[in-house]
């Protein structure tokens, strides 16, 4: 075999172990119709359903039956607490893009957090806070800004007062993550509600670079660097 051939098949199964794939979940409860809020038609292209990529991450978008497209815990009237359990089933995420805005908000309320829960005992929770990594979806009166570099504001809609918007969120999961399977992604409210911030899940995205070898992968990659080495000590001779 000639020193090309087996310098591609090593660069192709590296390339397969470490290619990024990016996995957008479906949301299993929807309790709100994003398009009756403030602003909400600035949404409306999104749905019923669509597949678009925002911020460089392929998302999905979808509507129930009741015509309902984004998660929030309770009615605007009267907000309480709730959880979204999300199950995954995702080996090696090394990331998960969130869709998360508020309704309301004041700066420095925590209003929510998400938890991520993994094969082998893992598990990895992160706070959602007004003006740090969430904001109201509606640059209105209460908290239209945040300071978090891992929250890009405004991937959809137009970030500039009297409009509506998504702003996407980067989770990177702790490194024992990458040889564990994400099972589950549980998106919570604290129930504060008025005016201190409640917010709602949109969608979301995981980001995984590996999958489980049976020995395939591995063996190819291994007989690849044992014909570089034999060629390298023939001079390589074709």
């Amino acid at each position: 075999m000639k020193p090309k051939v087996i310098a591609l098949i090593a660069i192709t199964v590296c390339g397969r172990l470490g290619a990024e794939q990016f996995t957008p979940l479906v949301l299993p409860t929807l309790t709100e119709n994003i398009l009756n809020w403030t602003d909400g038609a600035a949404y409306a292209p999104l749905y019923p359903s669509s597949a678009p990529t925002l911020g460089g991450i392929p998302f999905s978008f979808q509507t129930d039956g009741r015509g309902n497209n984004i998660f929030y815990g309770g009615s605007l009237g009267a907000p309480v607490s709730a959880d979204l359990h999300i199950p995954v089933g995702i080996y090696g995420a090394t990331a998960v893009y969130t869709l998360i805005n508020t309704a309301y908000g004041t700066s420095g309320s925590v209003v929510g957090s998400v938890t991520f829960n993994g094969t082998g005992g893992l598990t990895y929770q992160l706070d959602l806070v007004e003006g740090f990594n969430v904001r109201d979806h509606y640059w209105g009166g209460f908290e239209n800004g945040t300071s978090d570099p891992s929250t890009t504001q405004a991937v959809y809609g137009i970030n500039a007062p009297g409009n509506a918007h998504y702003d996407m969120q980067k989770f990177t999961l702790p490194a024992g993550f990458s040889s564990e399977t994400l099972t589950e992604i549980i998106f919570s409210s604290t129930g504060v509600g008025f005016p201190n911030g409640k917010p709602f899940l949109a969608a979301a995205t995981v980001a995984s670079t590996s999958v489980p070898d049976t020995g395939g992968t591995l063996g190819l990659l291994s007989l690849s660097l044992v014909g570089m080495a034999w060629l390298t000590r023939r001079g390589f001779k074709s």
